[in-house]
């Protein structure tokens, strides 16, 4: 407690103000959880594994054929260059430093150096427009920015008059403008790096560095922005140190050096904090970075080189691969696809069996050894063969997006958290179920709010990784988090006999019928994707009104660099239409619209909506598989009544997915305003 800053509360909205922390929690792994800074947790890992390998970057050229590796050791000593860089261009203390690149080791090294200067990390994904760019450095009070190219430089120089604390724009990657390290306030990360450093400086360094507390802000996490202007979560160190210890203990099968990662979600999002730089660090364990490519295809590439052992994954990058390997199976010859089709099925019932606690017949075993000879090939081909541990979160994971990898022998654990809660506060690790999120990690207490009579309301939480405050918003704060602890979560769930968290939707999500029934939009949506395979996004509509709505948008392939959709519909969409006797390949040959919409732009797009003629066969196909949703709905006022067909996928380059693949569902709403009327005239 000596070593805390003083503070008079749990909870802070400055960048200046500490926090008390909760270290009399009734739990023993609270109690053994000593408070720690970053930097010192950084530099005792690196300094205990430093012969082991940290982290591994393609370098085309150069390095072992192409590939270069970093150890520990040079970990510590390329973080400590990094923290002398940002001295040297005036990173101020308790100031942030904004991060505005894609992964890469850069950004690692940047993040502890921003640390061990006494300020504070706040990432910026790279696909915010300059104006958002503006809104978390104005926020964040950043007085320095890391930037990954040329394109993100151009944000910066369109807002630094506007920004009176930025100091200096560090550029990571070529090609430079003119500029970049001639004009006063820009600067290139490899002309920094051949500076040499004064003895002052290094001086400096070590001063600031023994001034920062375990209960200050070491991390600002922009929340996603689905509504509104993105709030800046602030983590203290305290906060981010426990939950990786947290979420370490409740794992199994921990060796030491012998786990391989590979970093591709956006850092600025509190999961690839957690799971990439501090389990990383944690397990000794060693980081490959995707190129700025891999979610839209690269990254089984860099899977099939790293080779990993862990895998954190939202739901739609499950579906990316899962969407890979249906259209390879397409195209294989029948015998094969129909022995791919039946091991599947013997390795999903094998495993299913084992949830259940049951032991598996002589017979089944065999079968199973034989089934898994069949699909281990295909978890070869994806470069994911060595790996044990799959996780998926930050949304919600359909049942049959579980159920086809769990044929392929790959067990999708879902985990539950927020950027308020650190990240994960539960583990499906000893997966007994395809429910639930499992239970709640060590040192974090859950409960349900005012549950109904099945035991559902809003999930709350409670322990050392609940968040200092929102920066500035000392009411958002006080809504979020009370001053007994309690975390309110937002998310609506309830806990089963064993303890497992069982996630239902979100109370902000939930639609209000005009007759007064509540209805949480994800169950049914997914019960619409399940009957209609050739659908790719399901929102359901009804807040308010009569009776429920849904918007659809039909499979298609989509561009590899830009992400934007294209015309032509994907394997599984055709295949389904096939079974129509409809044998169109693009989207604008079966809707008759046209064949370029001009996307990202908005206007051509809407206009098609409004115009679209789909086949009669196709309609009546997508009516009669809403029908079949419909028998599972839970009463009469759940069930869906009319449906509307839009232009296009949602992409986040079109705008209707948010950086973390989450739907924005205001800006949809808005979006296909006009759409969503003529459902109900």
């Amino acid at each position: 407690m000596n070593d805390l800053k003083a503070a008079t509360s749990y909870r802070s909205t400055s960048l200046h103000e500490a926090v008390k922390l909760r270290l009399d929690e009734p739990s023993s792994f609270s109690q053994k959880v000593l408070p720690q800074t970053i930097p010192e947790f950084f530099k005792e890992s690196c300094e205990k594994y430093s012969d082991l390998p940290a982290l591994v970057w393609e370098t085309p050229g150069s390095g072992i054929d192409g590939w270069t590796t970093l150890t520990y050791g040079e970990y510590l000593e390329r973080v400590e260059q990094a923290a002398l860089m940002l001295l040297s261009v005036g990173v101020e203390e308790r100031s942030s430093v904004a991060i505005l690149a894609f992964n890469c080791p850069e950004w690692f090294f940047a993040e502890f150096g921003a640390l061990r200067t006494g300020a504070v990390v706040a990432g910026v994904y790279p696909s915010n427009s300059a104006e958002a760019v503006h809104h978390v450095l104005a926020t964040g009070e950043s007085s320095v920015c890391v930037v990954d190219d040329a394109q993100q430089m151009a944000k910066l120089r369109a807002i630094k008059e506007r920004l009176p604390r930025l100091k200096a724009v560090i550029q990571l990657h070529g090609p430079f403008e003119a500029f970049v390290d001639h004009e006063p306030g820009y600067f290139s990360w490899q002309k920094l790096q051949e500076r040499t450093f004064s003895s002052e400086l290094k001086e400096e360094l070590v001063a600031r560095e023994s001034r920062i507390r375990a209960n200050e802000c070491a991390m600002l996490i922009f929340t996603s922005g689905t509504v509104g202007l993105p709030k800046a979560v602030m983590l203290s160190h305290d906060n981010l140190i426990f939950d990786t210890k947290s979420a370490s203990a409740h794992m199994q099968d921990i060796q030491i050096g012998k786990k391989s990662f590979v970093s591709y979600l956006p850092l600025s999002h509190v999961a690839a904090q957690i799971f990439d730089v501090f389990l990383g660090l944690s397990h000794a364990g060693c980081v490959t970075f995707a190129d700025k490519d891999a979610l839209k295809g690269t990254l089984i590439k860099t899977f099939q080189k790293a080779r990993p052992t862990k895998m954190f994954g939202v739901p739609r990058v499950f579906e990316k691969l899962q969407e890979r390997l249906v259209a390879a199976e397409a195209k294989a010859r029948p015998y094969l696809r129909l022995l791919v089709a039946s091991a599947r099925a013997v390795v999903a019932e094998h495993q299913t069996t084992l949830m259940a606690g049951k032991s598996p017949s002589i017979y089944g075993n065999a079968k199973y050894w034989l089934a898994s000879r069949v699909v281990k090939p295909i978890r070869e081909m994806i470069g994911l063969d060595n790996c044990r541990v799959f996780f998926t979160g930050g949304a919600p994971t359909s049942k049959e997006l579980k159920q086809f990898f769990l044929g392929l022998d790959i067990a999708l654990g879902e985990c539950y958290g927020m950027s308020e809660s650190s990240g994960a506060i539960t583990l499906n690790v000893d997966i007994s179920n395809l429910y639930s999120a499992g239970q709640a990690c060590e040192g974090v207490i859950l409960k349900i709010n005012e549950p109904d009579c099945n035991g559902q309301g809003e999930i709350l939480m409670r322990g050392r990784s609940v968040f200092m405050g929102y920066l500035g918003l000392p009411e958002k704060t006080e809504e979020a988090v009370k001053e007994d602890g309690w975390l309110h979560s937002g998310d609506l769930g309830y806990i089963d006999p064993k303890g497992n968290l069982i996630i239902s939707g979100r109370l902000k999500e939930l639609i209000i019928t005009a007759g007064g029934e509540n209805i949480p939009p994800v169950h049914i949506e997914e019960l619409i994707k399940k009957e209609l395979p050739c659908v790719s996004d399901v929102l359901l509509i009804g807040d308010h009104r009569k009776y429920l709505t849904v918007l659809l948008s039909l499979k298609t392939k989509c561009d590899g660099k830009t992400g934007i959709p294209l015309d032509a519909l994907r394997e599984e969409t055709m295949e389904w239409l096939r079974d129509l006797d409809i044998h169109e390949t693009r989207l604008s040959e079966l809707l008759h619209i046209p064949a370029d919409l001009q996307l990202p732009n908005d206007t051509a797009a809407l206009a098609a909506s409004l115009e679209i003629t789909a086949e009669p066969k196709l309609l009546e196909a997508i009516e009669e598989g809403i029908k079949r949703a419909n028998k599972y709905a839970i009463s009469n006022a759940q069930k869906v009544q009319k449906f509307a067909l839009i232009a296009h996928e949602f992409s986040v380059a079109t705008g209707e997915l948010g950086p973390t693949l989450k739907i924005r569902r205001n800006i949809v709403h808005a979006k296909y305003a006009n759409v969503i009327e003529r459902l109900y005239k």
